[in-house]
């Protein structure tokens, strides 16, 4: 928090407020007044920190040429692609956007929340009035600066595709649409979880290499829900008809959330002081991610 030494320093030759404010009987208007202005300014800080810092670190993230880099790689996409197979298409507005815009997503945020030790500030930023916990949660409200432009960036994708009569097959549910932009959302937040926790070189494309590791194994399995880059709909041979992928796309889309929120608890469980409550939030998501898991398979 900030003080009007100022203001201090004024109520104090008054008297009365340095008694009210060592817990003798208030006492005169002087007093009172010099109590109203202190009032003023210390809830201030608390309430229009964060805001104020998710502005700057939406700002930040925004500019960054790693964020840059999703959507012009799903544009990139979206020119080269023949639009011919209904399956192909309906994977690229539903989850495409998953690897070409979550992957420089998370390193965007990550470059981000570890650019103070790199820089070696991290003892300046200490002495600041803000303390790290409300930079942190201010990073994972700008969190949402990605996860609104990668839902905007595929509704206007479908509504194009319905405008110009794109075979789909058929028109995406919302929880499929809801898929790719979750993905980001959770890669922006889980950027700065570990940022906040292992800030270390190579740390970040180890627990990349994790992901799609373990992505990769279940998109070869029945369980293929459980990854992140899911296909809705399956080739069938010998005809290659559209066939539905067997699995809730409601429930899947709520294990979607409920990982990406873990990952903001996760990055709030490092700086916060109330440590009990983000680890009753995060066991309550790690609940959630784990039943919406097994509902969400066939």
């Amino acid at each position: 928090m900030t003080y009007d030494h100022g203001a201090l320093s004024r109520a104090a030759d008054t008297g009365p407020v340095t008694e009210t404010l060592t817990g003798g009987p208030p006492a005169g208007g002087t007093a009172m007044a010099g109590l109203s202005r202190l009032a003023e300014r210390w809830p201030a800080t608390a309430r229009h920190a964060v805001p104020a810092l998710a502005y700057t670190e939406l700002r930040l993230l925004l500019r960054h040429p790693l964020t840059l880099l999703g959507p012009a790689l799903m544009t990139a996409v979206l020119f080269s692609h023949t639009w011919e197979w209904p399956q192909d298409s309906f994977r690229v507005i539903t989850a495409q956007l998953v690897m070409e815009w979550g992957v420089p997503a998370f390193f965007a945020a990550n470059l981000i929340g570890t650019a103070a030790r790199r820089a070696g500030t991290d003892e300046l930023l200490s002495t600041t009035p803000v303390d790290r916990a409300h930079r942190t949660a201010a990073a994972c409200l700008a969190a949402l600066g990605p996860f609104v432009l990668a839902g905007l960036f595929q509704a206007v994708l479908l509504g194009l595709c319905l405008m110009f009569q794109v075979d789909l097959g058929r028109t995406p549910t919302v929880w499929e649409m809801a898929a790719g932009p979750l993905c980001v959302l959770g890669a922006t937040l889980l950027g700065t979880a570990t940022a906040r926790w292992a800030p270390y070189r190579g740390v970040p494309f180890a627990v990349m290499f994790v992901l799609v590791g373990f992505n990769y194994v279940v998109y070869q399995s029945s369980e293929r829900f459980l990854g992140f880059l899911v296909e809705f709909v399956l080739w069938t041979s010998p005809m290659w008809t559209f066939q539905e992928a067997e699995g809730s796309t409601l429930w899947h889309a709520l294990y979607l959330l409920a990982l990406s929120l873990g990952a903001a608890a996760l990055a709030m469980l490092r700086d916060s002081a109330r440590r009990g409550f983000w680890l009753g939030a995060g066991a309550t998501l790690v609940l959630t991610a784990v039943l919406s898991g097994v509902w969400q398979l066939p």
